[in-house]
């Protein structure tokens, strides 16, 4: 099993912060390569809801259908494909607390039955692109921050 992992700091409480993460909707605006989502039922996710995506990585199509597996109210999101897939996938996303205005968000990306050369290959894709896209989901909820005040 291939595994990445980031960490970044997010001067947001962390209720805006899961809430972003939650709206599986707005993934396409922070992460790099979404091209489609569709989320079933619509809102944000909860135990249960269905998260189809399509996109494009590192010049390769993917597309994969994933469910929320793990939820703790502004503490943890995970999504993952069905253990059956060809490539299960699991991404998650625990937030520590370290001040009422900030957190610390860990990023974990879990992919099986990748062949070592490609490990390698996202590896380095990995390393670039989970720093840029905790990048975009600060300016997103930046943005956000500032239609709200």
């Amino acid at each position: 099993m291939a595994t990445f992992e980031y960490s970044d700091t997010f001067d947001y409480p962390q209720t805006s912060v899961f809430a972003l993460l939650t709206n599986l909707e707005a993934r396409p605006d922070w992460i790099k390569g979404i091209l489609e989502v569709r989320v079933s039922p619509p809102g944000p996710a909860h135990p249960g809801t269905s998260y189809f995506e399509a996109g494009k990585f590192s010049g390769f199509k993917s597309e994969k259908t994933m469910s929320v597996t793990e939820f703790e109210p502004d503490h943890l999101l995970t999504i993952a494909t069905a253990d059956s897939a060809s490539s299960p996938f699991r991404e998650s996303y625990r937030i520590e607390p370290l001040s009422a205005g900030t957190c610390r968000v860990h990023f974990t990306v879990e992919v099986e039955n990748v062949p070592k050369v490609a490990e390698f290959f996202m590896r380095q894709e990995m390393k670039k692109t989970q720093p840029q896209n905790a990048e975009r989901l600060k300016s997103l909820l930046a943005s956000r921050t500032q239609q709200t005040s």
